[in-house]
């Protein structure tokens, strides 16, 4: 009996290091893949043709937002979020995990039933929109530069992915990481198989900008824009 198990636990952990080395290795390799709705040239050759509209791609070394501009003539913010200042020119939109992104404002609050119903796929998800009156550009922050129909592209993927009830974003009222920023009810699936920042590259290959194949690290975006 001690020989069954014995041999059963070995077979259990080395097909847990299997799983690990290749779902490690497969994420890595294709999140260095390129993928791209159209050609460069053919991106150029509308942008030159018409208006631009620069939003960001912003990250914290770990979670990735897509930035955009208050007021457009696409899309005025405030028509579906409560803007808490005048001065805010800019509002981040990062998807993500509820229980990762409300009960861990830091890695030290995590839990081990956090991560694994975060992992297991089980759990909701959040939208946190954060504003800003200002965008510093540097190695965390990348501009990109949209078509109105690109941003209209991109407004309707973040709009999507809200939860809603009579057309309205649901707000989760507990508080924010700071004054600014705000988290509402949100659309799909955090998983071990896709993360906010797949979210973010999805939605790259929406509005056709650079993305990797498949990534689920911020790295895996912005080493295409290097």
């Amino acid at each position: 009996m001690l020989q069954k198990f014995a041999r059963f636990l070995k077979v259990l952990v080395l097909g847990l290091l299997i799983f690990v080395a290749v779902y490690v290795g497969g994420f890595y390799a294709l999140s260095l893949v390129p993928s791209t709705g159209y050609s460069l040239e053919e991106q150029e050759k509308e942008q030159d043709t018409t208006e631009k509209i620069v939003v960001y791609l912003s990250t914290n070394g770990v979670h990735t937002d897509f930035v955009v501009p208050v007021t457009t003539e696409v899309l005025d913010w405030h028509t579906r979020i409560a803007v808490p200042s005048k001065a805010i020119r800019w509002l981040a939109f990062g998807w993500g995990d509820r229980g990762f992104y409300i009960d861990t404002p830091t890695w030290s609050d995590l839990s081990v039933s956090t991560a694994l119903t975060a992992l297991s796929g089980i759990g909701e998800s959040a939208m946190h929109v954060s504003a800003y009156t200002q965008i510093v550009e540097d190695e965390d922050v990348v501009p990109l530069t949209l078509t109105p129909k690109e941003y209209q592209a991109l407004v309707q993927y973040i709009d999507a992915s809200f939860e809603k009830s009579e057309n309205k974003y649901q707000r989760i009222e507990v508080e924010g990481y700071g004054a600014y920023d705000a988290f509402y009810q949100a659309r799909g699936s955090y998983s071990l198989f896709y993360t906010c920042n797949t979210w973010v590259n999805q939605g790259l290959k929406q509005i056709n900008q650079k993305a990797a194949l498949w990534t689920l690290h911020d790295q895996g975006i912005f080493r295409h824009y290097k």
